[in-house]
């Protein structure tokens, strides 16, 4: 794999344009997270702010106790294989 940095040295080709990802793992695991609350907590209507807030910090405490973890499924390669016709890599 190519040292990251070392893809921004490069001089520009607008042939071969550099995509930047810019997302860090912490933004994928907040994503993550939110999604799992909408699904565990927040499926139904609620009508009060005050109950929001309590029901949220319930499930917060509950999901930091149980340490929960992100079970990443595929490597990276994996992904190159997955997202290749997104991100065509370089040659040469």
């Amino acid at each position: 794999m190519e040292i990251v940095l070392d893809v921004f040295k490069r001089p520009f080709d607008p042939l071969y344009p550099v995509v930047c990802m810019d997302e860090s793992p912490k933004q994928l695991i907040a994503e993550i997270e939110l999604n799992v609350l909408s699904g565990q907590c927040l499926k139904r209507r609620i009508d009060d702010i005050a109950v929001v807030r309590r029901e949220v910090l319930a499930w917060q405490k509950f999901r930091n106790n149980k340490s929960a973890k992100v079970n990443w499924q595929f490597t990276a390669e994996d992904a190159r294989i997955k997202l290749s016709r997104l991100y065509p890599t370089l040659e040469g």
